[in-house]
């Protein structure tokens, strides 16, 4: 009797430590495809002519009607936190776009974009959307899923020179299985935004 709870005892506990191994490896995998961002950049562009940049109000495709704003007080952040570019407060940046009476930032043209450059001496713009902000319920766990694209324009010509899109956070495996929540939405928009806003200064 005892050998056979014995056997059993040990058989338990490596199939424990296969599932916690099996676990750890798809975990580092996805956490590895997070990390390979899509990028674009223009190979021509000499990126260190940028010594100041502005963020532009983002476009908000999510259902949280204060995503937009709050994505871009982060962008702002992580470029200061960067300490590579000056970076122009958002409230500079609205008053400029309230001046020149700009209604859509989807649909600025190329000589608004030089006459902002111009007005608010900058040479690039941020500008992008916001394409998911929100929570999602599943096995009993709350996660924060938030997916952002960004693009950088030349304020001089209007030209995209930089793009990128990431998602953080969403609902990990482990999660999934046991329920544990994920990051809070404060986390999860920073995580997508430092890994975006990294790779304009490779």
């Amino acid at each position: 009797m005892t050998p056979n709870l014995s056997d059993r005892f040990i058989r338990h506990k490596y199939t424990v430590i296969a599932i916690f191994v099996l676990l750890l490896s798809l975990v580092s995998a996805c956490a590895n495809r997070a990390n390979n961002v899509p990028v674009f950049v223009q190979p021509k562009y000499d990126f260190s002519l940028i010594k100041k940049i502005g963020v532009l109000p983002l476009e908000n495709l999510s259902q949280d009607q204060q995503a937009g704003e709050r994505v871009r007080k982060i962008v702002v952040s992580e470029l200061l936190a960067a300490g590579i570019l000056d970076v122009l407060e958002p409230m500079q940046v609205n008053r400029a776009l309230a001046q020149q009476q700009v209604q859509s930032i989807s649909s600025l043209s190329a000589a608004q974009i030089q006459e902002l450059g111009k007005t608010l001496g900058v040479q690039a713009f941020v500008v992008g959307s916001v394409d998911t902000y929100e929570r999602v319920n599943v096995a009993g766990g709350s996660f924060a899923e938030v997916s952002i694209t960004l693009r950088a324009l030349d304020a001089a010509s209007g030209t995209v020179i930089w793009s990128t899109s990431n998602t953080a956070g969403g609902v990990s495996i482990v999660g999934r299985l046991f329920g544990f929540g994920g990051d809070t939405m404060y986390e999860a928009t920073q995580k997508v935004v430092r890994a975006s806003v990294s790779t304009l200064f490779r």
